[in-house]
């Protein structure tokens, strides 16, 4: 199921739905077209839902329905997909029904599979949505209804996450395993916009990455300005969306640009540096944080067994989440069915996705956080808030004809729609986060290392921690070092973010290793991969559809080198 080797139909799906084809129509029922958009405010609106819509459907990526894969349901998969790639997920159940299981094994990895080609074939469907949108209305001035003003703003929003997220998933970093030469760095994905015509889509060279960015923070300053009365909500990219989105991409540019010295710019093309950029984040993370929208997870919304990691409506920390209905799941093809545990109907109750113990170890048992998995004591230890009723609660711990016994450091970090474990079209209707407020803070703590110093830095996360997670922690004692207080700081945001798909971009742009294979590792055997530094997965490869209709992409010499299998299996 988990490693299909699919060639020749994986390349015939990709060359129908290539990052170029701009002007074609959008998918059947997801929009409107521009004659009917004309002098409607109200369609341009209904337009703009299309894409969180196409971003959250069970098979968003047309996998489901031409291979039967259950792990095509959009933005949430790509998170499952990403997370599978690092250390901390464990899978402590069937390893056969684990749709994520190539990511997670290091295999299929490259032009020829549809593993590698899932990540292509999405975000360029979901930009050119986004495309169709900023295409229909031509000039904004002052006489522009406030509310074209503002779904305009959302769509320039939506794109520069998109294309945010594709740059820092596809611009190669060096690594142990793997050749990057002096020609791919740098580089990151074509840029296809509303302007760009099917002939240019044919010859469309991967971008710069001062290209890409620049590209990128035009969208965002566009952004910002259309948005900038709109009221804030969490279903849809605001103000504080968009300052966040700043320091996301800032961030990066301060730590390419201090690893790769010789690739700073020269400033008349793109005036960065590495202390500039990580000074932008730090200032945009602050300004997430201080307009006061938002404040971090409590405990109990943390552990709430109706609304935990999947209503973003029901806290204050979510700045960004996608909504979905039941119109637009399926049982299987859906985040909860493989995310939750505890929903009968899903994947979950048979993969028995959990956390990796060295990671489980490091949690101190003050810190609520870790309840989102159970200890080996189980419920003697911990007065777990579970989902469903006290029988379904039984029998997710004891067993049932539904599914396995709970076992140690089994997930219960996300829960099904409104504690439903039974019905699929309930529980499967959980929103997906994009983006939450303590992100913004480690941003910042990142940011403020790498300017102020470490004295600065650990003053900030000891801030946030003991406000926000545990009031006796402290990292003076064990950060003494920047190399030190960077473990560290990973180590929370591992706890943090665990299972939400941002800790990729972390370990890529920190230069992270991954361990997995040790003495006592719950680790499947077949997934005990070890790394010096970064994954070579990382460098996620441009599918063969591209390159074969897209000219300027240049394969092998300028298309990130396939990964597959460079990692050895610890024994």
């Amino acid at each position: 199921m988990k490693n299909i080797l699919i060639r020749t139909i994986a390349i015939l799906f990709v060359v129908l739905l290539p990052a170029s084809c701009v002007k074609e129509t959008f998918p059947k029922g997801s929009t409107v077209t521009k004659d009917q958009l004309e002098g409607a405010e109200q369609s341009l609106t209904y337009m703009l839902s299309g894409i969180p819509a196409a971003m959250m459907n069970s098979g968003a990526g047309g996998y489901a329905s031409t291979y039967g894969i259950h792990c095509d349901y959009g933005i949430a998969a790509i998170q499952m997909a990403t997370e599978s790639m690092l250390e901390d997920f464990a899978v402590l159940g069937e390893m056969n029904y684990y749709w994520f299981g190539s990511w997670m094994q290091n295999s299929s990895q490259g032009s020829d599979y549809i593993w590698c080609a899932y990540f292509w074939d999405t975000y360029y469907q979901w930009i050119k949505l986004a495309n169709e949108i900023i295409s229909i209305v031509d000039d904004v001035n002052e006489d522009t209804n406030e509310e074209v003003k503002q779904a305009l703003g959302q769509a320039y929003a939506y794109r520069a996450m998109l294309y945010l997220d594709l740059a820092r998933l596809y611009e190669p970093k060096t690594n142990k395993y793997t050749t990057i030469t002096p020609d791919m760095l740098g580089l990151t994905v074509p840029i296809v916009t509303e302007d760009t015509t099917e002939e240019i889509a044919k010859n469309n060279p991967r971008a710069t990455r001062e290209e890409m960015y620049q590209f990128i923070f035009s969208d965002l300053k566009k952004a910002e300005e259309y948005l900038k009365n709109a009221v804030e909500s969490y279903t849809t990219p605001g103000l504080t969306a968009v300052y966040g989105l700043y320091a996301r991409a800032y961030l990066e540019l301060g730590a390419t640009y201090a690893e790769y010295p010789s690739e700073v710019p020269d400033p008349a093309v793109f005036d960065m540096t590495s202390e500039k950029a990580y000074t932008e984040a730090a200032k945009y993370a602050r300004m997430a944080i201080e307009r006061g929208h938002h404040s971090p997870l409590t405990q109990a919304q943390w552990e709430d067994p109706r609304n935990g990691f999947n209503d973003g409506g029901s806290n204050n920390a979510w700045i960004w989440g996608l909504t979905v209905s039941a119109e637009n799941l399926s049982n299987l093809i859906a985040s909860v069915a493989h995310r939750s545990c505890e929903a009968i109907y899903g994947y979950g109750v048979w993969t028995q996705l959990g956390v990796n113990q060295a990671l489980y170890a490091q949690i101190s048992d003050e810190d609520f956080r870790k309840h989102s998995w159970l200890d080996p004591g189980m419920m003697e230890y911990y007065n777990y808030q579970l989902a469903g009723s006290s029988e379904e609660q039984q029998g997710f711990i004891y067993g049932s004809m539904y599914n396995y016994p709970a076992v140690a450091y089994e997930s219960i970090k996300f829960r099904p729609a409104d504690g439903n474990v039974m019905d699929y079209t309930v529980g499967n209707c959980a929103d997906c986060c994009l983006m939450r407020i303590e992100e913004m803070y480690f941003i910042e703590i990142e940011a403020v290392l790498a300017t102020q110093g470490l004295a600065a830095a650990q003053n900030l996360l000891n801030d946030f921690m003991q406000a926000y997670r545990y009031p006796s922690y402290d990292c003076y004692l064990k950060t003494l070092s920047k190399e030190a207080f960077i473990k560290e700081m990973m180590l929370q945001k591992r706890i943090e973010f665990w299972g939400e798909g941002i800790l990729i971009y972390d370990y890529k742009r920190l230069n992270q290793s991954i361990t997995r294979g040790y003495e006592g590792t719950n680790v499947p055997s077949i997934a005990r991969y070890n790394s010096d530094g970064r994954s070579p997965q990382w460098n996620i490869v441009i599918t063969r559809g591209e390159y074969q209709s897209n000219k300027g992409i240049k394969h092998p010499d300028l298309n990130n080198p396939d990964p597959t299998e460079k990692l050895t299996l610890w024994e």
